[in-house]
């Protein structure tokens, strides 16, 4: 009798059944790899109670189809794959070639551009030291991110993952990739990269890998995607800019420059927190202001947010290499007076400098 290899085991074994025991840890996976701790499900899928979370056997008889449906739904996951019926946990989005799909996608999605730290937009690479000179495969996959909850200070994401494989080596892929990003940073204003292995990425590419866990982290990376589609005014750091007039016409041959994703559906912060009456409207000088140091501070929230031992003076370093701020120009000075109040009280009065020698 031949020894059949695992894949088929499991197949074979499913079709006898055994997708029952399946079906228990993957419910709780699927929350799991989302950053939904066993305790807090039922806070998001109200039929479950605590005492059924304790062990399989329980939470198997109180899962029902209708909670695993709003379970799939929830986090955008196949009803199949929930079941047991197969691995494949992601229906495959694809854009190559149709760039006004993805653009449709982003701005159906809320977001809130004031806050260039909260972006929707993150790219899996399997390489930092992106070169179009490499014959090897450099594979990326873009994946939006939708805000579908908040646990306490946590936002809870449904992943959107494009699955077309863009290699850096491959000029149409590269070029496409490129436009996308330049026009996308009209309103997102960074595209972070995150690294994962070859073989994660091929998970990736097939739809059997939820990527939270690396999507973690600062966003501000070294390098980032937009590097790769700015001019040397825009940034310091900016590489590949002989291809920018190929980017430029492969934007106007598909006439994307028409897109936008300014969004209005979220409230925007105001810029008198303490007050209790808005002015019915700022003066022109007060207007500017806001514009001009908003955006720092939003961002100077979120970095601390994310890591609440960060000094200052790392904070104003990371501000000031994100061209996409007016104020990133400014002295570190004149950016900690706007953001210092901002900070942690365990980071208050540690500036990050090496103290004055005393003479």
């Amino acid at each position: 009798m031949p020894i059949f290899p695992k894949i088929w085991q499991r197949i074979i074994g499913r079709k006898n059944g055994d997708s029952l025991g399946i079906v228990a840890p993957r419910f709780l996976q699927v929350f799991h790899d989302h950053g939904v701790e066993t305790s807090q499900i039922p806070r998001l899928i109200q039929q479950i109670k605590l005492d059924e979370l304790q062990s399989s056997e329980k939470l198997l008889a109180a899962l029902t189809p209708e909670i695993l449906d709003q379970t799939a739904q929830l986090f955008g996951v196949r009803i199949e794959w929930l079941e047991g019926v197969d691995d494949q946990i992601y229906t495959g989005l694809h854009c190559y070639k149709q760039p006004e799909l993805f653009f449709e996608h982003l701005a159906s999605l809320p977001f809130n551009p004031d806050n260039p730290l909260n972006t929707p937009l993150r790219v899996l690479t399997t390489t930092k030291q992106l070169d179009r000179n490499n014959s090897h495969h450099q594979l990326l996959a873009p994946v939006l991110l939708e805000k579908v909850a908040e646990l306490g200070d946590e936002d809870i994401y449904r992943y959107h993952i494009y699955q077309d494989g863009f290699d850096w080596g491959y000029s149409p892929s590269r070029i496409e990739l490129k436009a996308l990003t330049q026009l996308v940073l009209k309103a997102l204003h960074i595209v972070p990269l995150f690294l994962i292995t070859d073989d994660e990425m091929e998970k990736v590419l097939e739809g059997r890998l939820i990527p939270g866990k690396f999507l973690q982290g600062c966003l501000v990376t070294n390098p980032s995607l937009e590097d790769y589609v700015m001019t040397k005014e825009e940034s310091v750091v900016a590489k590949e800019v002989d291809e920018l007039p190929d980017v430029k016409s492969y934007i106007e041959q598909h006439h994307l420059q028409s897109f936008s994703f300014k969004k209005t559906d979220d409230p925007q912060p105001s810029v008198f927190p303490d007050s209790q009456e808005v002015p019915r409207q700022l003066g022109k000088r007060a207007q500017l202001q806001s514009e001009l140091w908003e955006p720092v501070r939003n961002a100077s929230k979120t970095l601390w947010a994310e890591n609440d031992q960060l000094p200052i003076a790392e904070v104003i370093r990371r501000i000031k290499k994100m061209p996409v701020f007016k104020a990133s120009n400014f002295t570190e000075s004149a950016i900690r007076k706007h953001i210092a109040n901002l900070a942690p009280p365990g980071v208050r009065g540690k500036p990050g400098r090496k103290p004055n020698k005393s003479t």
